[in-house]
């Protein structure tokens, strides 16, 4: 049985972005443009996310732990 290939979610837009060069229909060119397009806004919102939580986070409580 074949596997399909698996990428990291930060890999994910360059490999749609060399994807889209190298293939020949143009609509799924531009479908693996905004494939690549939507992961690093996704990417940035996460990055940012986490930027907020350090800053602006609560100093009561431990990170990531439960009770």
């Amino acid at each position: 049985m074949a596997v399909p290939p698996t990428y990291t979610f930060n890999a994910l837009g360059n490999q749609a972005q060399f994807m889209s060069r190298q293939c020949n229909n143009e609509r799924l060119a531009m479908v693996l443009n905004y494939v690549a397009l939507g992961s690093m806004i996704v990417m940035t919102g996460y990055a940012a996310n986490e930027i907020l939580k350090d800053v602006f986070g609560s100093r009561d409580h431990e990170r990531g732990r439960g009770r």
